[in-house]
């Protein structure tokens, strides 16, 4: 049966003074691994400075169709475009992103 997941978090959490149970932890990690991302919309940005610049995206139309990363451009007039740079079948990574938006 179709669920739908908005902002999932379904990472293991440490427990509060790191008591957290073992039992079923492995049932809990296979269980979100099992999930598909049919849609995806982020932001990709720069942690760490005082503001986050944004500097592109990461899109996912449908569970058919690939990840594609756009890179933030700025216009001389003020405007800005997202410009596709990047497709790939399996979700990337920052590092091939940033590879990607320098070269």
């Amino acid at each position: 049966r179709p669920v739908i997941l908005i902002n999932p978090d379904l990472t293991d959490k440490i427990s509060s003074q790191g008591q957290q149970s073992v039992r079923g932890r492995q049932e809990r990690l296979d269980f979100a691994d099992s999930f598909k991302t049919i849609f995806e919309f982020s932001n990709i940005y720069v942690s760490g400075t005082s503001y986050f610049p944004i500097l592109g995206s990461i899109f996912k139309e449908r569970i058919s169709a690939p990840w594609v990363a756009h890179q933030r451009r700025d216009l001389t007039n003020g405007d800005e475009r997202y410009i596709p740079i990047l497709s790939t079948e399996e979700r990337p990574d920052g590092e091939l992103i940033m590879d990607t938006f320098e070269s």
